[in-house]
C-alpha cells in the first residue's frame, strides 16, 4: 500500500471491501488495538477508493476505547480518529484528539514517536490556518519540519520511512498555501514542488494529488493556465488510475476554474455538473480535507449562466450531469 505496488492492492482490498469494513467494525467493539493496526494498513484505501465516510461513528470508539493502551497504541488511535473526522468535514473534533495525541507521542523519542509527532504538528498547523491563525500555523509546521530533519531518513524501517516522508509532503504544502494565501507566489511554488518531489520520491498518490493540485493553483494565481492545466491533468490522471472518484471531482471543478478565465464557458459548465453528478452519487471524500476546493457555487454558476445563457447552459450542464466519469474525465484531458 505504500509504494509501487499500490494499485493492484487497491483492488484487492476492494474486491474484499464489504468483508474489510466487517472485519473493522468487529474490532472497535472488541480489540481496539488490532482495529487501530488495520487502520494505519489500510486508510490509503479507505482515502484513495472514496470511502472515508465509512468510518464515521468508528472515531468515537476509537477514542473512548484506547486509553488503557500503551502511551504510543493510544496516540496512534487518536490521530486515527482524528483523521477521520478530518475527512469527514469535522476539523473541531479533528483537532481535539490531535491535540490530545501529542503528549503521548512525547513520552518517547523513538523515531516514529518524533515523526508522529511531526505529522500531528502539521495538521494541526493545516487547521489553524484554516481558521485564520497563520502565525501560530507557520510556528507549528515549522516544529514539524525541525523534527523530521532531527530524525532524517538513514535507518528507518519501511513504514517509518513512508509516514516520514508523507509528513514531509504534508508539511510543504501547508506552508505552501499559507504563502499563497499571503501573495508569495515563489516561496508557494517552491514548497508545493518539494512536496511533490517528497511524493514521488515515495510513489505516494495521496501526497502527489494535493501537491499537484496546489501547484495548479499556484500557476492560476501568477496567470500561466497552460502550466495549471498540465498541472491539473496530470493529477486527474493519477485520481483516475487510482480509482478514486471522488478526488477525480475536485480536479474537474479545478480543470472548470480554468476553463472560466480562458472564457470557455461551455467546456466549465460540463465540467461542473459533471463534478456535481459524482460527488452526489460518491460523497465528499478526503481531498477536500487538504486543499481549498475551486469556486463551484451558486454565483459562479450565475456568472457562467449569464454568458451563455439559459439554453445553452441547460445544454452544457446535462451534457454534464449524464455522462459517466471516465468520460468526464476524458473529456476534462482533452485540450480546452
Amino acid at each position: 500500500m505504500q509504494g509501487r505496488g499500490q494499485l493492484g492492492w487497491l483492488d484487492r482490498l476492494e474486491a474484499e471491501h464489504d468483508n474489510l469494513w466487517a472485519a473493522m467494525s468487529w474490532l472497535v467493539d472488541d480489540d481496539i488495538e488490532s482495529a487501530e493496526r488495520l487502520f494505519w494498513v489500510t486508510w490509503r484505501f479507505w482515502w484513495l477508493h472514496g470511502h472515508p465516510a465509512e468510518l464515521a461513528g468508528f472515531e468515537e470508539k476509537f477514542a473512548a476505547g484506547s486509553e488503557h493502551l500503551p502511551p504510543h497504541q493510544h496516540a496512534l488511535t487518536l490521530t486515527g480518529a482524528g483523521f477521520m473526522l478530518l475527512a469527514n468535514e469535522d476539523q473541531a473534533g479533528a483537532q481535539m484528539l490531535f491535540e490530545q495525541s501529542l503528549p503521548l507521542y512525547r513520552q518517547s523519542r523513538d523515531s516514529l514517536n518524533v515523526i508522529m509527532t511531526a505529522t500531528v504538528l502539521g495538521v494541526l498547523g493545516r487547521i489553524g490556518a484554516l481558521r485564520g491563525h497563520e502565525a501560530e500555523a507557520v510556528e507549528q509546521l515549522e516544529q514539524s519540519q525541525a523534527l523530521l530533519a532531527e530524525v532524517g531518513d538513514g535507518g528507518l524501517a519501511a513504514d517509518e520511512r513512508a509516514q516520514r516522508m508523507l509528513t514531509v509532503a504534508l508539511v510543504h504544502n501547508f506552508l505552501g498555501q499559507i504563502r499563497l494565501n499571503q501573495g508569495d507566489l515563489d516561496s508557494a511554488t517552491q514548497h508545493f514542488r518539494e512536496g511533490l518531489s517528497a511524493g514521488r520520491r515515495m510513489s505516494d498518490r495521496v501526497s502527489i494529488l494535493i501537491s499537484l493540485y496546489n501547484l495548479a493553483m499556484s500557476s492560476q494565481a501568477e496567470g500561466e493556465l497552460t502550466g495549471a492545466s498540465g498541472f491539473l491533468k496530470e493529477g486527474l490522471s493519477v485520481a483516475a488510475e487510482a480509482g478514486d472518484e471522488t478526488s477525480v471531482v475536485y480536479y474537474l471543478e479545478s480543470v472548470a476554474a480554468v476553463a472560466r478565465q480562458q472564457d470557455n464557458s461551455r467546456r466549465a459548465v460540463r465540467l461542473l455538473a459533471a463534478a456535481a453528478a459524482m460527488l452526489q452519487a460518491r460523497g465528499s471524500g478526503w481531498l477536500h480535507a487538504y486543499v481549498p476546493r475551486a469556486a463551484h457555487d451558486d454565483g459562479v454558476l450565475a456568472v457562467l449562466r449569464s454568458r451563455l445563457g439559459d439554453t445553452a447552459f441547460a445544454e452544457a450542464w446535462a451534457w454534464g450531469s449524464s455522462v459517466s466519469g471516465r468520460d468526464a474525465v476524458d473529456y476534462a484531458l482533452e485540450t480546452g
